[in-house]
């Protein structure tokens, strides 16, 4: 008998980790899934995170968009897009230039996910 349609199966990578093999009910809260997640490696603090596809553009998983995730879609635990904006907000401040031009880097490319520019232009 077939998974019902509303359970993916996805694999989710944090760096350093092994990755994590979930079935994700798309029915459930993605918060909910975060949390069980961090919990997974003990990471405090859920709701500075959320998923992020490890593949292509490494677009932020949201509420609106979690139904496009398929079975076997590799997923990475990130900071959350309001947390990153911050840290890239102190890093463009930076007195070092390296910094700065890494953050300008990481910006150009995070900037293409709707998700993140929201957040960074709030």
């Amino acid at each position: 008998m077939p998974p019902p349609s509303d359970i993916v199966k996805v694999a989710i990578e944090w760096p350093g980790a092994n990755a994590q093999l979930l079935e994700i009910d798309q029915k459930r809260p993605l918060a909910s899934i975060i949390k069980e997640v961090c919990d997974g490696w003990s990471l405090p603090n859920p709701e500075y995170y959320t998923l992020r596809y490890a593949d292509g553009p490494q677009l932020y998983v949201t509420e609106q968009t979690r139904n496009d995730i398929k079975n076997g879609t590799i997923l990475q635990l990130a900071v959350s897009p309001s947390r990153a904006a911050r840290q890239l907000m102190e890093r463009t401040q930076s007195s070092s230039m390296e910094t700065r031009l890494d953050a300008m880097k990481e910006l150009a490319k995070l900037s293409a996910d709707v998700t993140f520019a929201t957040e960074f232009i709030n």
